[in-house]
């Protein structure tokens, strides 16, 4: 049937719609994008080629997943699903993938679109770049971030009030200040927290009002009962003309109140004291000089007040001070310093007297001097008490010097006796039935113990100038001897608290040089300690540990522990212990004092730990352990092994006593000896014998020891010989000389004959030996007093 006016009509009109619609969709800022039902894209418009960089052609007839990212992918089938129920998805926030791989965050609105029977056959997209808005909305909230932020840790304190007087808003400082938790403080009126009824009346009138409150005082009341003293500011917050709420900053002037006040409290003690001294208050124009009144200088120097003014006071100083004390006055003015100086001043009696001066000059705002303000004081009394003082020190100095000497010359001759009688006992008891051997060694020691009584006696005589407060009569004793005294002495207060004791000792023996009454107070002390500073039915260890050439000795207990600012002050005397350290039983006393120098005079130490009150306390006790020989069973007082060497060695002496009977000694254990009795002898018959050891003492005539060994070392056969210092000088600097010279080893007088055994059965004589030991000392080969 040929068409109708009316049909072509209609089909004009909808062609003319198709075209607008098109041109509304390709002019459109938005992406439109058309689909299948089942994702396939069917058209697309210029702004989603710009959107997501694709071309139309590049497009149309992909699935749509092509703009949804991995992550995303469930989307599109929940979308779909919504889509065939004849849902419109609208506002849809998510992101979409350009084809350079960026992610785009976008808006979607996804419409169905019918067929002319109704059915749903395409869905209809519209995509919004919506990079700004979120971008917007992100400083937005940084915005309001921020500013909570800001309220909240600022330094100032900040609260919002409204116009009822109860608090809508408080931040941390503010309640830091007053010490309320947030649900004691907002929410409650303002009244609550104010010390001064006149002053909230007038603020809450103010804020009835709306009014403002600049810098407006106010004593607040803090929850521990404490009052601050504050300035208010505050400004009002309306909304359309309507009064919400004022903003309030309390600024705490508590501590410039209090310093005002002390400033003025300052001031009259300052007007009564300079009353009540005696010294001379002076002030100074900027320039130094005097000007008015001075109180004091004219009773002190008699000089009026017309006399002093100016430079006119110099005239009161002694003429060979004068200058010196105007030249350092001026250098002080000139740089604008403290001025302290010494002088003699003649007094209205006509007598010189020594004066401190101590000027401050007082700065203006712009650092200029405004004014000085001195001080003198007579110190004249003060000079001879210094002078008396340092002349007394020069002699107690001089004192102590002769008396080291004296003491060193003493113990120098007390070894020297002892040297021989040491040795012959062990001669004695080396030479079995010997009667001749065993004689000469009895005849020789009555001599030297004859020659010791006398340098005992006269060292009674000066006894008073080296006298202490406190002697420890050592021997070498079993430490488990010492601990078992301190458990013996410690165990009734132990009991009676009900404390549970462990004692954890080494099954080897533990030998110490030590005063057994003494050490056993120590660790008797420690135990007390521990008992009475805890609780009842508490713990309390004794452990012993093997530390290397010591021991370690712990008394740890379960007790109230130590605060950590005591625990370096707890061994001081006197001093004034944490209350919390305190028990029934008293204060801690002088006790570990006692304890401490105990242990320290027997060459240890002592510590204590703690980590803190409630947590216990641990003292540790260090002391050197002597290394002896063991001896078997049935070898009585002899050495477990006796080494018997077969060496040439030579023993030079001045003391013939002391350098036969070692020769002897030695030779019966077994040794090629030769003696000689002095310097130049001793390198002579070296020479001649050729020995392998040399025990040469140091102090000898004709050629001293140092000398003596240097000669030796000089020789081609002497660099291999081991050269021994035997000597009564057993100080520091006296091993450091005897190893300069070239001696190998340091054994002080008299000579322990198990430690010289041992030591010469461990020596490997020769060239390598001997200078490896001479670069490298051993420590262990230095012999203290007595080895």
């Amino acid at each position: 049937m040929p068409p109708t006016d009316a049909m072509t009509e209609e089909n004009a009109r909808q062609l003319i719609n198709a075209r607008l619609l098109a041109s509304i969709v390709e002019s459109s800022d938005d992406a439109i994008i058309s689909k299948s039902l089942d994702g396939i894209i069917q058209s697309w418009n210029a702004a989603a080629e710009r959107m997501f960089g694709y071309t139309a052609a590049q497009a149309v007839g992909r699935h749509i997943s092509l703009l949804i990212p991995a992550d995303r992918a469930n989307e599109e089938e929940r979308i779909m699903i919504r889509l065939r129920a004849g849902e419109r998805v609208e506002h849809f926030d998510t992101v979409r993938v350009r084809s350079d791989g960026q992610q785009v965050p976008v808006s979607l609105t996804i419409s169905p679109i019918r067929d002319a029977g109704g059915q749903i056959v395409m869905a209809s997209k519209i995509v919004r770049d919506i990079t700004q808005r979120q971008a917007a909305e992100d400083v937005r909230r940084r915005s309001e971030q921020s500013l909570a932020d800001f309220f909240e840790n600022a330094n100032v304190c900040l609260h919002w009030v409204g116009p009822d007087g109860i608090i809508l808003r408080a931040n941390r400082a503010e309640l830091e200040l007053l010490g309320h938790p947030s649900e004691e403080y907002i929410g409650h009126h303002i009244a609550e927290f104010h010390a001064d009824q006149p002053a909230i009346e007038a603020i809450l009138t103010c804020l009835t009002r709306g009014d403002t409150l600049i810098d407006y005082p106010a004593r607040l009341r803090c929850k521990n009962g404490s009052i601050r003293d504050v300035l208010i500011n505050s400004s009002v917050l309306r909304e359309d003309g309507e009064f919400i709420h004022t903003r309030c900053i309390t600024r705490d002037v508590t501590t410039q109140r209090r310093a005002e006040q002390g400033l003025r409290e300052s001031e009259e003690r300052y007007r009564a004291a300079t009353a009540a001294v005696s010294d001379i208050i002076w002030t100074n124009n900027a320039e130094g000089l005097m000007e008015g009144e001075q109180r004091g200088w004219s009773d002190f120097t008699g000089q009026s007040r017309e006399e002093y003014q100016g430079y006119g006071w110099s005239k009161a100083v002694h003429p060979d001070d004068g200058q010196p004390t105007v030249n350092a006055w001026n250098r002080a003015v000139a740089e604008k310093r403290v001025f302290v100086f010494e002088h003699r001043i003649r007094r209205h009696d006509g007598q010189w007297r020594h004066c401190l001066i101590r000027a401050v000059p007082i700065l203006n705002a712009d650092g200029k001097i405004r004014e000085w303000v001195g001080v003198h004081t007579d110190i004249t009394e003060r000079k001879r008490d210094e002078e008396q003082l340092q002349q007394l020190a020069a002699d107690l100095s001089e004192a102590d010097r002769r008396k080291d000497e004296f003491l060193a010359t003493l113990a120098h001759e007390l070894r020297n006796p002892l040297a021989p009688i040491r040795t012959g006992l062990q001669l004695m008891k080396l030479a079995g039935g010997q009667p001749t051997t065993l004689e000469q060694a009895r005849s020789m020691m009555e001599r030297q113990l004859a020659q010791m009584v006398r340098l005992v006696d006269d060292l009674m005589d000066v006894s008073r100038v080296s006298r202490g407060t406190l002697t420890l009569r050592k021997e070498r004793i079993p430490l488990a001897a010492v601990l078992n005294g301190a458990v013996e002495t410690s165990r009734p207060l132990i009991d009676q608290m009900g404390h549970e004791l462990t004692v954890s000792i080494p099954k080897q023996p533990l030998i110490v040089d030590a005063d057994l009454t003494r050490l056993t107070q120590v660790f008797s002390n420690l135990l007390n300690n521990a008992a009475k500073y805890s609780d009842r039915s508490s713990r309390i260890q004794l452990i012993v540990e093997h530390q290397g050439r010591g021991v370690a000795v712990t008394v740890k207990d379960t007790g109230i522990g130590i605060a950590a600012d005591q625990l370096s002050r707890i061994f001081e005397m006197f001093t004034q212990v944490d209350r919390s350290l305190e028990k029934s039983q008293g204060g801690l006393g002088i006790g570990l004092t006692l304890a401490q120098r105990l242990v320290e005079m027997h060459g240890g130490s002592v510590e204590a730990h703690s980590e803190g009150p409630g947590k216990g306390s641990e003292f540790v006790v260090r002391l050197p352990v002597v290394v002896e020989v063991l001896r078997s069973e049935g070898s009585g007082t002899e050495l477990e092994q006796r080494i018997q060497t077969s060496r040439r060695i030579l023993v030079v002496d001045d003391n013939r006593d002391g350098a036969d009977s070692l020769s002897e000694m030695l030779r019966v254990m077994g040794n090629d000896t030769r003696t000689a009795y002095d310097g130049q002898e001793g390198v002579d018959v070296a020479a001649e014998f050729r020995p392998d050891v040399v025990m040469m003492d140091i102090g000898l005539p004709k050629l001293n020891g140092y000398d003596a060994c240097r000669h030796i070392r000089e020789q081609p056969w002497g660099k291999g010989v081991v050269l021994i210092a035997v000597t009564g000088w057993g100080q520091e600097d006296d091993r450091r000389r005897s190893h300069l010279a070239g001696f190998d080893h340091h054994m002080v007088k008299p000579v322990d004959p198990e430690v010289l055994t041992k030591m010469l059965a461990g020596l490997d004589v020769g060239d390598e030996y001997q200078l490896s030991k001479r670069a490298a000392p051993d420590p262990a080969t230095s012999f203290a007093s007595g080895s």
